[in-house]
């Protein structure tokens, strides 16, 4: 039997987050089917939530208020993975390298270490996408538009221009 090291530990975030790739492919495949528009734009600050699609993944269309003086938002795709599956996709991975989920525990306390942590920041790294915990489920955030980016954004420029010539 091995004993678990850091290596190890991180191979096993690594499974953990592999294990979620085909969902945020399909996140960033929504994302470049997405046609970002003033219409769109609207919709979304009137209802906050939008589905976008709903087989195999519910992935939702959603807006976040700035809390600005110029009134900025951000847009992005959303989905959710219950607490109970990302917990079981961890124990798995741990048990693929032939480790207890209660060794894990056990080294991450041991050494300071959150594999939670670890997970969602190799998520954000590998995938562009933000992951977080609620308290009955894993959210996962890739944000398509951010109104504080809008002088590094083709499609902003798009949506600002659209406005201006409604006016």
């Amino acid at each position: 039997m091995y004993s678990l090291t850091y290596d190890l530990w991180k191979e096993i975030i690594d499974d953990v987050a592999l294990e979620h790739s085909t969902l945020f492919m399909a996140m960033h495949q929504a994302e470049e089917e997405l046609e970002i528009s003033r219409a769109l734009i609207d919709d979304l600050k009137n209802k906050r939530d939008l589905m976008i699609a709903d087989d195999p993944w519910h992935l939702r269309l959603q807006i976040d208020f700035i809390d600005d003086k110029i009134g900025g938002f951000r847009i992005y795709i959303a989905a959710a993975e219950e607490l109970e599956v990302f917990e079981l996709i961890k124990a798995k991975a741990a048990a693929d390298h032939g480790f207890s989920w209660e060794e894990i525990g056990g080294f991450e306390l041991e050494h300071g270490l959150d594999l939670d942590d670890e997970v969602f920041e190799a998520i954000a790294d590998s995938y562009e996408i933000r992951a977080e915990l609620s308290e009955n489920e894993v959210l996962f955030e890739l944000v398509v538009f951010d109104s504080q980016d809008i002088d590094d954004s083709q499609m902003s420029n798009l949506v600002w221009q659209e406005e201006d010539s409604a006016n």
